[in-house]
């Protein structure tokens, strides 16, 4: 649907619909017109059903701007209201309520609430978005087989209803899916599939050119094919919007490290290290500083490796512990030391 210009074009609950269109979307600037108008109206609404439906889709338009703790809160005022709801609404209350889960990390709930509103999901023109969010769980979860059945499921009714936004979305989980398989090749024609279907697609507030990119980057990365990983990060990190800068920026300087072009390295990490400290970005201050210790101040690397991964240890960021362990284990076994290797891999494994 179109957005809506006028108050009068459309009855309250086509506009609510509109509002829905265009968060699936990510298209925050329209999104955000609609939730001032939608505000505006709903006092003159007298239907219970429509007012929740609008309550609902406000916790989702609070997801998609990040406002967990706002999400969470208006949640529970709506839990705490014991409201009898429609079969839509049901669909609406466990399927944002999963994704509210998912934005926490919580990503074995998410799924429990999504299959919940699976049972109230009738329109198939929904079922692209559903799918696809469905898949992403799985994918955080680590199971990949279930996440490439739901994302083909996905992909199916996004081409069915020429939806190419979360056909794109489909494409790049599906190339992330195979590359975490080690499926190279199949994992490449998925990521420059989503990059073709992102140059059809609407616009949008997401930044997904510069995610298919930093994934395209991953995808060489792990093969050590290093010059190309550095194009693909450079290509990231340029893009506008980039939501994860950093991380790109922190993969682009260890891929020219490893490319040793170590002068164009040591320009994007002193970038990157006098950035993280700017924005108070303890763990990518501690990745580019243990990045320049590796290939850099070399006399120091021990030390300040093993007091970043107590540091990582210590907020509980189980992904960087296991990331820098098992490298740190395999330092130690090259160098022969033997029960410091053996402590890293245990810790990497915990």
């Amino acid at each position: 649907m179109g957005l809506v210009l006028s108050v009068t074009d459309k009855d309250f609950s086509e506009l609510l619909q509109d509002f829905y269109d265009v968060m699936k979307r990510e298209k925050q600037e329209e999104a955000a017109m609609l939730a001032d108008i939608i505000d505006t109206m709903r006092k003159d609404i007298g239907l219970e059903e429509v007012l929740i439906t609008a309550d609902l889709l406000t916790i989702r338009y609070q997801v998609m701007l990040g406002q967990l703790l706002t999400a969470g809160y208006l949640l529970d005022q709506f839990e705490a209201g014991n409201h009898s709801l429609s079969q839509q609404n049901e669909y609406f209350y466990h399927y944002f309520k999963g994704q509210v889960q998912f934005k926490n990390k919580r990503w074995k709930d998410a799924i429990r609430y999504y299959e919940h509103a699976e049972l109230y999901l009738t329109e198939d023109e929904e079922k692209a978005d559903f799918y696809y969010k469905l898949a992403h769980a799985y994918y955080r979860t680590g199971i990949p087989a279930l996440s490439v059945l739901n994302a083909n499921k996905a992909m199916r009714y996004a081409t069915s209803y020429k939806q190419q936004y979360h056909l794109t979305k489909c494409k790049l989980l599906l190339g992330l899916n195979h590359l975490e398989i080690r499926n190279f090749k199949q994992a490449e024609t998925y990521l420059y599939d989503a990059l073709d279907c992102y140059h059809n697609a609407d616009e949008t507030s997401l930044d997904l050119a510069s995610m298919v990119h930093h994934n395209l980057g991953l995808l060489y990365f792990v093969q050590q094919k290093f010059d190309k990983a550095a194009d693909c990060f450079d290509q990231a990190v340029h893009a506008t919007p980039c939501s994860h800068y950093l991380k790109s920026l922190y993969y682009l300087t260890e891929s020219l490290f490893r490319a040793n072009h170590h002068q164009e390295a040591m320009k994007y990490y002193q970038i990157g290290f006098t950035r993280s400290k700017k924005e108070k970005d303890k763990n990518h201050q501690w990745a580019f500083a243990m990045l320049h210790k590796q290939f850099v101040d070399c006399d120091n690397f021990e030390a300040v490796w093993a007091e970043g991964i107590a540091y990582y240890k210590a907020i509980d960021d189980r992904a960087s512990v296991h990331y820098y362990s098992l490298r740190m284990a395999d330092y130690y076994t090259l160098k022969g030391e033997e029960e410091k290797a053996n402590y890293y891999y245990r810790l990497a494994v915990l």
